[in-house]
């Protein structure tokens, strides 16, 4: 009779899957061909029995002792995409911890694995690109958003940068618009950039560098190491730029700039960074486009509000003191010639003309008011501001203002534009984290003060200096019969006071500085 066969012998002659034994001290006892070809593919050692499993792959104890321990209490285990790492290499089984007890009282545990590396990392690269490719819609998403908001071009270019860098990982971008005589590309806003490398960006040449190519060829340049390009210049690979990737702006078929994103790393921008970067270009052009426009709309609004105030001017409030001047040369003549009487009625005509000249002049400025004041009032005006601007940008905004504010229209419409200049200094140049804006008001007296943890400046020493912004905040102030009080040191911070007594800010409303802000 022959001997019965192994059902062992049969396993593992059978198992088409990496299969192996081991006894209670994990220590390997049989394996099949399919686990000598695994294990070696991980290892320099050389397969045989009497190798402890975590001689053969060091490092995987802490992954896989616990499914072990349960093998050896009788339990059995599957684990699939076991994550494994050994001897520096990543691989994936899916796993079986197998009981196995012998006839003659040996016991242990089977192991039988499928390596599922090359499905797992196929999957995870699929996932990546799922995730990448979103990453990009969404910024393409609110580029748009951002190009259709009531923003400035500034804000609007600044925002846009900032979301499309992030998305195609680039540290640094630049937007360079063309001059009017299409030679010279001019950098108006950048996402990363020292000071002495924006310098150095400032104003290109159309014909020359990368950005040159990209303008000249009308079409998109990627480049994985830009210091090995001839076209690259001296300032971009002394600043250790090593990828590129540079698009023309063009709305209605001309050239209005270049979209540029620069890494420091050597990886190179892939097709989707660069489909992403060229749709983002096209809505940059289009709202560069608007912008314009809207501008040129803007100076002809102007001109024909000129026109109509002119008229209006004319037909009303000239006529009116013209009428006022016959008066009171009549009532001269009257008085000169001691005819009270008369003289009292052309003066009581004087006031009465005067009024109504008052009148008229006061329906003409308010005409001119903003009209976001006109539909929400100062406090949800300044509110709207900063939902729209600082929180857009990532700053933290604390916002206080009373609940009951009442205060004439000049005064709103001044204040208004107060905030607004110092609002945009944090934004544009205090690199502000936080800003606090709070408004309030003590009867009569309001105050309006706003703060930031920016980076601060000099204080000059003569009011008549200082930026543009703050010359108008001074000059408002000042209009109004106001008090300034500006708090500020480097790395510290800034704080704009303004305090205006409504009484004596009443009195300036219709002086000649309100008048020359028409």
């Amino acid at each position: 009779m022959e001997p019965k066969e192994n059902p062992l012998d049969i396993f593992f002659q059978k198992m088409l899957m990496s299969s192996a034994l081991f006894d209670q001290q994990l220590v390997l006892r049989r394996f099949n061909p399919r686990w000598t070809d695994y294990i070696e593919s991980y290892t320099q050692l050389e397969v045989e029995p009497g190798i402890h499993i975590y001689d053969l792959l060091p490092g995987i104890e802490s992954t896989i002792q616990a499914y072990i321990d349960r093998a050896l209490a009788g339990s059995m285990t599957t684990v699939d995409g076991l994550r494994l790492n050994s001897n520096d290499s990543v691989f994936y089984w899916d796993a079986s911890f197998v009981p196995w007890a012998a006839q003659q009282g040996e016991s242990g545990f089977l192991l039988v694995v499928t390596d599922v590396t090359e499905r797992i990392l196929s999957r995870q690269i699929l996932e990546r690109k799922v995730v990448d490719r979103t990453q990009k819609l969404s910024a393409l998403y609110d580029v748009m958003t951002i190009a259709a908001q009531p923003l400035e071009l500034s804000d609007k270019l600044d925002q846009s940068l900032e979301r499309v860098m992030d998305a195609v990982h680039a540290q640094f971008g630049t937007i360079h618009l063309l001059d009017k005589d299409a030679d010279m590309l001019h950098l108006i806003a950048h996402r990363g950039l020292p000071q002495n490398l924006a310098d150095g960006l400032r104003i290109m040449p159309i014909d020359d560098g990368l950005m040159g190519w990209v303008a000249t060829q009308l079409a998109p340049l990627a480049l994985a190491d830009i210091a090995n390009d001839e076209r690259s210049s001296i300032v971009l690979r002394d600043a250790g730029f090593r990828s590129y990737l540079g698009v023309p702006m063009i709305a209605r078929d001309r050239l209005l700039g270049i979209l540029s994103g620069y890494r420091q790393s050597k990886r190179p921008f892939s097709q989707e960074d660069i489909s992403l970067l060229d749709s983002v270009a096209d809505q940059i052009a289009t709202a560069i486009e608007d912008a314009r426009l809207h501008h040129k709309n803007e100076q002809l609004l102007i001109v024909g509000e000129r026109n109509r105030l002119a008229r209006e001017l004319h037909d009303a409030v000239t006529q009116t003191l013209y009428s006022l001047t016959l008066y009171a040369e009549t009532s001269m003549r009257f008085s000169q010639t001691n005819q009270l009487d008369q003289a009292a009625d052309y003066l009581n005509q004087v006031v009465e003309t005067a009024q109504q000249a008052l009148r008229e002049m006061r329906i003409l400025l308010y005409s001119l008011r903003p009209a976001i004041l006109e539909q929400l009032g100062l406090v949800s005006a300044l509110k709207q501001r900063l939902e729209a601007v600082e929180r857009r940008v990532g700053i933290a905004v604390d916002y206080h203002a009373d609940g009951d504010i009442s205060m004439p229209a000049h005064v709103e419409e001044a204040l208004y534009q107060i905030a607004q200049e110092a609002l945009n200094n944090a934004v544009k140049h205090a690199a502000a984290k936080k800003i606090s804006l709070e408004l309030k008001q003590r009867g009569n007296v309001v105050d309006l003060i706003i703060s930031d943890d920016g980076k601060g400046f000099r204080l000059p020493k003569s009011s008549e200096n200082g930026g543009l912004g703050l010359i108008s905040i001074r000059e408002r102030v000042d209009s109004l019969n106001g008090i300034l009080q500006i708090d500020t040191m480097i790395d510290g911070g800034s704080r704009v006071h303004v305090e205006l007594d409504l009484d004596r800010a009443s009195i300036s409303s219709y002086s000649t500085n309100s008048l020359s802000l028409l």
